[in-house]
């Protein structure tokens, strides 16, 4: 009798593992980026799990892989570009809501060879994206229709992360690329030519989102505020140790461990601790997506944004 007791509180004890191991969420980040820093620190200290999660991360090279991976179930939330949610409602992901803001900055420069000296020039020229659908391929957009040239007078090619598309440039495989922190230093400091730096067009911007699917947001309401909830943790560790902060730099972040703590410095206000979005240009960008034909209609904020969690978080 003993022993059936004793085997029947082991078979209860194995059952309740996956519980006692905490409620797992796979998260999609699209890039290895220090806007995701917040991210990297809140996994590193063990805020997820003192809220009783296992969090998984998942990296993608681009944004528009990552809402894919959301669209299948592959992942539940994605950390992500803004615009990523609007190319997923225009190829029919409906129901995916931005509902937290992770880094409000726009941190794109675009670097071209030494002999492409001015956008004056950029008829025919070959610019480096991530994918199609993606940020970069957005905003490479943006900056030529910014210029009075349309983007079917230049050639835009699919190359991948930021180390690629400036190793396409050095290569000579393509003659101009948006890059960001650490590589726009590298490329300075190689001789390339700065062209443009976009917070010119936007000034105010909403960088990086967590995103779901409203479905699963419903669903999962308390693991989602729990995430939050030690995701606040970990922004507020980020703003107020530095060291903290530049260890997560050096170890997630694949760039030269001496550039950390610039890095830190450029990137460390740009992380809301109510989870705000920028959203001031977003209405701007679905026009010029609408106007250019990648969507069919005009997407209101309510429709792309989800704010419960903010209302209910935001303040504390």
């Amino acid at each position: 009798m003993r022993q059936a007791l004793r085997w029947t509180l082991f078979v209860v004890f194995l059952l309740a593992l996956p519980a006692l191991a905490g409620a797992k969420i796979v998260v999609g980040l699209s890039s290895v980026n220090i806007a995701f820093l917040p991210v990297y620190v809140t996994q590193e200290k063990g805020f997820f799990k003192d809220e009783g999660l296992d969090v998984v991360f998942v990296m993608f090279n681009a944004g528009a892989t990552n809402i894919q991976a959301l669209a299948g179930g592959d992942v539940q939330i994605m950390g992500s570009a803004f615009v990523e949610t609007i190319g997923g409602r225009a190829s029919g992901i409906v129901d995916v809501k931005n509902f937290w803001g992770i880094s409000n900055i726009m941190p794109f420069q675009l670097y071209s060879n030494p002999n492409f000296k001015s956008m004056k020039d950029a008829k025919g020229k070959r610019f480096a994206i991530s994918r199609f659908g993606s940020l970069t391929d957005y905003l490479t957009r943006a900056t030529v229709q910014h210029f009075g040239i349309n983007p079917k007078e230049v050639t835009i090619l699919q190359i991948g992360s930021t180390p690629a598309r400036f190793a396409a440039l050095e290569a000579g495989g393509v003659d101009a690329s948006i890059v960001w922190f650490p590589v726009t230093e590298i490329a300075k400091a190689k001789g390339y030519n700065k062209l443009f730096d976009l917070k010119e067009i936007f000034p105010q911007w909403p960088y990086e989102t967590f995103a779901a699917r409203e479905t699963w947001l419903a669903k999962e309401k308390d693991q989602v505020t729990r995430f939050l909830r030690a995701y606040q943790r970990g922004v507020r560790h980020t703003h107020e140790n530095k060291q903290d902060a530049i260890a997560a730099i050096r170890k997630y972040v694949k760039m030269d461990p001496a550039m950390a703590p610039a890095g830190y410095d450029e990137y460390k206000d740009s992380f809301p601790i109510n989870g705000e979005i920028a959203e001031k240009p977003v209405p701007t960008v679905i026009q010029e997506e609408f106007d250019a034909g990648r969507i069919k209609r005009k997407f209101s904020l309510d429709e792309l944004i989800d704010k419960s969690f903010m209302k209910a978080l935001g303040g504390k």
